[in-house]
């Protein structure tokens, strides 16, 4: 890892929020085929489809939060707090009632679980926007955005209070530091809450979820700059590799060979600790490897880079409706698995596309004509106009 890496743009950074939310792809589209129950289910369930949420799930989003709270920090070179809040409620908010009044009601329409399935879709959306508003894949946005807010509030405190916060969490983060403290907090959070408050994802309830990821949320802030703590995760990266490894080994095992219901507590309990051993490594040595293997400029990363928004919030009712289509033909079997993930890939891409096109070109000149004609109207003498 170079050490001028740090100096302007994280390339390594948005190369690891592409990752993720590729992978979102990835993880909604095997839904469809494993044992859970979702917005739509293949006839028959593949246990093993199950393995892609046990390898991706427990970091992905954890990693998302950190990321994003170190790219808002990144922002206080150019931004004011106030500046940054502004730009990221506009970012984030108007996507999120968007989508959850029309991304998000298609997929509710085609599945099992809609009530109403005589109304046509014009009458169900009425019915949804009345009484039945879902945020679904949403809630990452809502969830940033609160974060966001809170870290607007909280980061002036702590610069004036504590300004040698970040120093001395990087301080902490050194050595058995960078491993037992995060595994510790992280299978407390397990542990204790998880079981209490589950990982719902709503809004005022899920103690565990806003816990955990405010948390990865503003240590990624606070590390952003931190010289020593970017070192000390290259340094320990096969240490972090091997661990995610080994833990990762364990859970599958456990997936494969104990049923759910034959697991004692004590086996519970230790497996939610490896699961947070597995979360943190997996963490650590994507941020160790993708500053060494992504930290120049690519051109491929920073197109993407740019569009990922839309590709998230597009996504997950592109599969769902790709899916439904292909119930429909009798054809929804694991192997229409890749090509709903290409379907949705290039739907995506399309939708991404005619949104930056209409973004850089289509607006800009409708309102190069609008000045034009108000400035035509101008210069037309008055008994004439």
């Amino acid at each position: 890892m170079t050490n001028d890496r740090l100096d302007g743009r994280r390339h390594d950074l948005d190369a690891l929020r592409v990752f993720c939310f590729g992978t979102l792809i990835v993880y909604h589209s095997s839904l469809i085929y494993g044992t859970r129950t979702w917005w739509i289910n293949a006839p028959s369930s593949e246990k093993l489809v199950d393995l892609i949420t046990l390898v991706s799930h427990p970091w992905r989003m954890s990693l998302l939060f950190f990321i994003s709270g170190a790219v808002t920090a990144l922002l206080l070179k150019k931004k004011s707090v106030a500046e940054i809040r502004r730009v990221r409620t506009r970012q984030l908010l108007l996507p999120f009632v968007l989508g959850v009044l029309f991304v998000v009601p298609p997929q509710i329409y085609v599945s099992p679980y809609n009530l109403v399935p005589d109304l046509s879709y014009w009458d169900f959306w009425k019915v949804y926007v009345v009484s039945g508003l879902r945020l679904e894949h949403m809630w990452f946005l809502a969830f940033l955005w609160i974060y966001v807010v809170a870290w607007s509030v909280a980061q002036p405190v702590l610069t004036r209070r504590w300004p040698g916060i970040s120093a001395s969490l990087a301080t902490c983060l050194q050595g058995k530091g960078l491993f037992l403290a995060p595994i510790a907090f992280l299978s407390l959070l397990r542990v204790c809450l998880y079981p209490v408050f589950g990982e719902t994802l709503v809004i005022n309830s899920d103690l565990y979820s806003h816990t955990l990821y405010f948390a990865m949320f503003m240590a990624g802030s606070l590390l952003v700059n931190e010289q020593r703590f970017w070192q000390e995760v290259d340094r320990q990266r096969w240490l972090a590799l091997g661990l995610a490894t080994l833990s990762l080994t364990a859970l599958t095992a456990l997936f494969l060979f104990v049923p759910r219901e034959a697991r004692p507590e004590a086996l519970v309990i230790a497996a939610r600790v490896v699961r947070s051993v597995f979360q943190w490594c997996a963490v650590l040595a994507l941020l160790a490897f993708a500053g060494r293997l992504a930290s120049r400029p690519n051109r491929i990363i920073s197109h993407l880079n740019k569009s990922i928004m839309t590709y998230y919030i597009a996504h997950q009712t592109v599969i769902v409706l790709a899916a439904y289509q292909i119930s429909r033909a009798g054809l929804l079997d694991i192997r229409s698995f890749i090509p709903i993930i290409m379907i949705t890939a290039f739907v995506c891409a399309f939708i991404a596309e005619m949104k930056s096109l209409t973004t850089s070109r289509l607006i800009p000149f409708l309102v190069g004509v609008a000045s034009t004609r108000k400035g035509l109207r101008k210069t037309v003498p008055a008994e004439t106009a």
